[in-house]
């Protein structure tokens, strides 16, 4: 396969999540109200968003870096590698700015996946469910801006 071919296909594949992106920000939209259900379903939505921007950063580092970390922490690892230009492989991803943003969401998502659902706390849960639609745009701007200049 030619490089060509091979970016072609890269971005197709972050292309294709980004767009189920919007599908995120759609539902999220639906979610008014504050009961315990609701929460379950933001919290859902959250897990979602950040497994999504996760799925973009192992299919840079697996097609363009040649691999994901192999550390325990690994999930943190990925998302600061992606701030960082690799000389000769490819620019930075995302800024360190809006990785610190991610990183939030990245936590959220391990404390998600540890308790049951009417555990969640409604002021950082009601805080990241009203930022993700800016954080979205964002990510989907810098994804763009990466993929010109690879």
């Amino acid at each position: 396969m030619s490089a060509n071919t091979h970016k072609k296909e890269v971005s197709a594949l972050i292309q294709s999540v980004l767009n189920e992106m919007e599908t995120l920000v759609a539902e999220l939209r639906q979610c008014k109200g504050d009961t315990h259900i609701l929460k379950r379903a933001k919290g859902s939505i959250l897990h979602d968003f950040y497994n999504a921007c996760e799925r973009i950063f192992e299919l840079i580092a697996r097609e363009v870096n040649g691999g994901i970390p192999q550390t325990q922490q690994w999930h943190k690892k990925l998302l600061y590698m992606m701030t960082v230009s690799v000389g000769g492989v490819r620019p930075a991803v995302i800024s360190k700015e809006l990785a610190a943003k991610l990183d939030e969401y990245l936590s959220f998502r391990h404390i998600f996946r540890n308790i049951y659902g009417f555990e969640l706390e409604g002021e950082k849960l009601e805080r990241l469910a009203r930022e993700m639609g800016g954080i979205v745009l964002k990510f989907k701007k810098e994804i763009k801006v990466f993929l010109k200049r690879l």
